[in-house]
């Protein structure tokens, strides 16, 4: 072979997408007690006997733009796929409520009852999460049980401090809640709209507690953040923390969404697996849930337990998230890693989508709330 014209494309089509440990994307930075690169679970980009340039090539490119477009594409998929079950909905409730009474009231007693409004977000999520995490998987190079399957154990002392954490993220969802109040004269604990009633309460509980963890495990800190991280773990994690965020759709919900996912981003990377953070943020979703239900029938309001629990939380929890700071600090990117992260991903047709589908709903529910 002619040396001259052997480029970093030629050593790319050669040993394309082979793990090594010497690639200078390995993330050598990354925290001391994960041992295995995420080249085991995503063969990443590397160079063999030539150094790697500043700029990517061609081919680098390519390839990321590819797993960046992959991302903002799978996301749409999701809101898309939600928003016409949506309306699938809509359509069978009115052909019902109409071919029954001739009139409407039927349609807008369903729209109104939380708890049915409950079992059809359940089921739309099942749906959209499934059909993203296994098409992801598909088109990612991904085998499921890589995602799924935990290498590392984690330490008593670990568990206390992101459950703690966890508590605290939640203690300031609650604040945000109660500072929106203000401007639209309504709150509800932790975005619930809970009432003395066995089938809403646990309607509600299923899809917050069980459904709403399990799938932004599989799909946030799951394919997200592994086609995210191909090249660095920082970028990925920060990059699906924001996505994550944006998917509520809700201004107050932006904030506390991130440093959630912000602090499961980082417990999925220190294991390796999705699992531990999705028992983690189910255990804090059902601790807060029994915190409302106990309010609701104790004192006829689950508001004034709520308040309590969420300045318990705020100062014990607050402990603990600094202690995450410090004990568990993001990874940090080197120039190499930056060339290849942010400019690439804001050229991603499909990641601009996704931000603007976000947007556009998030105004929509501010615009609802504020004058509906």
């Amino acid at each position: 072979m002619d040396n001259s014209n052997f480029t970093s494309d030629t050593l790319f089509k050669i040993y394309d997408d082979t793990p090594t440990e010497t690639d200078p994307f390995c993330n050598y930075t990354e925290y001391d007690n994960f041992n295995e690169s995420y080249s085991e679970v995503i063969p990443t980009f590397f160079f063999r006997d030539k150094k790697c340039s500043i700029k990517p090539s061609s081919y680098e490119k390519k390839k990321l733009r590819y797993f960046y477009n992959i991302t903002g594409l799978l996301l749409s998929a999701k809101f898309i796929i939600e928003i016409s079950i949506f309306l699938l909905f809509s359509i069978i409730t009115f052909l019902i409520s109409f071919s029954f009474t001739s009139s409407l009231s039927l349609y807008y007693s369903s729209f109104s009852d939380y708890t049915i409004q409950y079992s059809f977000k359940t089921i739309s999520l099942i749906i959209s999460t499934l059909s993203v995490f296994f098409a992801g998987c598909r088109y990612s190079s991904l085998k499921p049980a890589d995602l799924i399957k935990s290498k590392v154990k984690l330490k008593t002392e670990d568990v206390i401090i992101f459950f703690m954490a966890a508590l605290f993220v939640i203690s300031i969802q609650n604040i945000c809640n109660m500072s929106f109040s203000y401007l639209t004269g309504d709150y509800n604990s932790y975005g619930l709209h809970l009432k003395k009633d066995i089938l809403h309460i646990v309607s509600a509980a299923i899809y917050t507690c069980i459904v709403i963890p399990v799938s932004d495990g599989l799909i946030f800190r799951g394919i997200m953040l592994k086609n995210l991280s191909r090249v660095s773990q920082h970028f990925g994690i920060i990059m699906t923390s924001i996505l994550c965020a944006l998917s509520t759709v809700r201004f107050q919900n932006i904030i506390p969404a991130f440093l959630l996912s912000l602090l499961m981003a980082k417990l999925t990377v220190k294991c390796n697996s999705v699992t531990p953070s999705i028992i983690i943020n189910i255990i804090t979703n059902i601790s807060s849930m029994i915190i409302s239900v106990y309010g609701i029938y104790a004192w006829n309001s689950d508001t004034t337990i709520t308040k309590l629990w969420t300045a318990i939380t705020f100062i014990t929890g607050g402990f603990f998230a600094a202690v995450s700071i410090l004990k568990y600090p993001l990874p940090k990117s080197n120039k190499l890693q930056k060339k290849r992260t942010l400019p690439l991903f804001l050229t991603s047709v499909f990641i601009l989508l996704i931000f603007i589908l976000y947007i556009t709903a998030a105004s929509a529910n501010l615009l609802k709330s504020l004058y509906l």
